[in-house]
């Protein structure tokens, strides 16, 4: 169903139905496309993969690992061993805590459910739509007065002018993506401001986080832009590393653009 909030630009009511306010045509951003986040509670793991692709969470960068066993530190997660689900944190150090482990699905995917949660509302994110009572839509007095388009115009020309810069800033910022290794069999990849690393073309295909490349001056270890099986690893662009952080960058709001993970407590339990 349809919830109703106010727009933000003039106070007026509009529905997350309606992509534009009907008063002064501004964005709305509460839009919600019929086939769009049609889970709201997720009870499968497949479920929870989806309520966060329908909103666009960066889980790579928030450190959720979903229906994987994550082995390295810093991460929530999630995954199916044999009859039991596993429900764990890793540890800034790299231990575990099993926040859970029992056939319960339900009851596994609701525990790492709320930390989720808990985790976006500490950063004020709220993709439940549960708003603190002071922030919440609609709490805001309405402005008297005529009313204008003037906001919607102005929204539109910051919203060209971002996209401008930031269409420059991504051509600065993976300048440097490609391969690279020193030669003891590990190879890295650079992606934007990331590293990531594998050693075994039959690991799955997956790449691992790595805080930085072992050498200071490491445009002298590139092995250039393009995948040589010769090498022994996967292709970075063909992993589901790669897919996650794709998908995220190019469906995430920005909402979840300043998320920085060392904001986690990761020395606790949970």
């Amino acid at each position: 169903m349809p919830s109703t909030s106010e727009c933000k630009y003039c106070g007026s009511a509009i529905s997350s139905s309606d992509q534009n306010c009907p008063n002064c045509g501004a964005p709305n951003e509460g839009y919600v496309a019929e086939t769009k986040r049609q889970i709201f509670l997720p009870v499968t793991i497949d479920e929870l993969k989806e309520y966060c692709a329908e909103r666009g969470m960066p889980l790579l960068k928030m450190r959720f690992f979903i229906g994987e066993d994550y082995r390295h530190p810093r991460a929530f997660g999630i995954y199916k061993d044999g009859k039991d689900y596993i429900v764990y944190k890793n540890k800034s150090d790299g231990s575990r805590a099993v926040r859970y482990k029992g056939p319960d699905e339900k009851y596994a995917v609701s525990e790492l459910f709320a930390k989720l949660l808990e985790e976006c509302h500490n950063r004020g994110i709220y993709p439940d739509g549960k708003f603190p009572e002071n922030s919440a839509p609609g709490t805001r007095k309405r402005s008297g007065g005529r009313k204008t388009a003037l906001p919607a115009i102005i929204c539109i020309i910051v919203t060209m002018l971002l996209s401008a810069v930031m269409a420059v800033y991504s051509i600065h910022q993976h300048r440097n993506d490609g391969y690279y290794s020193t030669g003891d069999g590990t190879v890295y990849y650079h992606y934007g401001n990331d590293w990531y690393y594998t050693y075994d073309i039959n690991d799955s295909g997956y790449w691992y986080e790595a805080d930085e490349f072992p050498a200071a001056d490491y445009d002298n270890y590139s092995l250039g832009e393009s995948w040589d099986s010769d090498w022994g690893v996967s292709d970075f662009k063909q992993s589901s590393t790669y897919e996650s952080i794709t998908e995220s960058s190019s469906s995430s709001s920005s909402d979840y653009d300043s998320w920085d993970s060392s904001d986690t407590d990761w020395d606790s339990d949970w």
